[in-house]
């Protein structure tokens, strides 16, 4: 029980770690908030650490995406994403859940890129399976 609990612990902090390292690059381009992530994702491998690291991606990203296109969507009176709703003929909150679903999806493949990355390099060579 007390082992379950800590990984909770764990996952929930690890969430963190990524919604705080896909917040601090916004002068970059759009992209690059991938880099660390992916980065971060090595880090799984290393520590072997035990967690849904795609779940784990998606969810930040998609929290990022959709709080931060929520948040500029309240401040500007919602003036530019009604316009690209109306452009896209979706509602506006429609245009706010397909930011937020990309960018988990992209957020979750990094992480799930980086842990991999990592897993295959240790992984040992036969050249004679196939």
């Amino acid at each position: 029980m007390k082992k379950n609990f800590l990984n909770n612990i764990l996952i929930i902090v690890i969430t963190m770690l990524i919604i705080i390292l896909t917040r601090m690059i916004a002068a970059l381009a759009w992209w690059s908030f991938v880099v660390p992530v992916l980065i971060f994702g090595t880090v799984f491998t290393y520590r072997k650490w035990v967690a849904p690291v795609f779940t784990l991606g998606f969810l930040a990203g998609f929290i990022v995406w959709f709080g931060g296109n929520l948040y500029y969507d309240l401040a500007g009176n919602g003036i530019m994403l009604s316009k690209m709703g109306h452009l896209l003929s979706i509602p506006k909150i429609g245009v706010i859940f397909i930011s937020g679903i990309v960018g988990g999806i992209v957020t979750g493949l990094a992480l799930y890129t980086g842990k991999t990355i990592v897993a295959y390099r240790n992984a040992p060579i036969n050249p004679l399976s196939n």
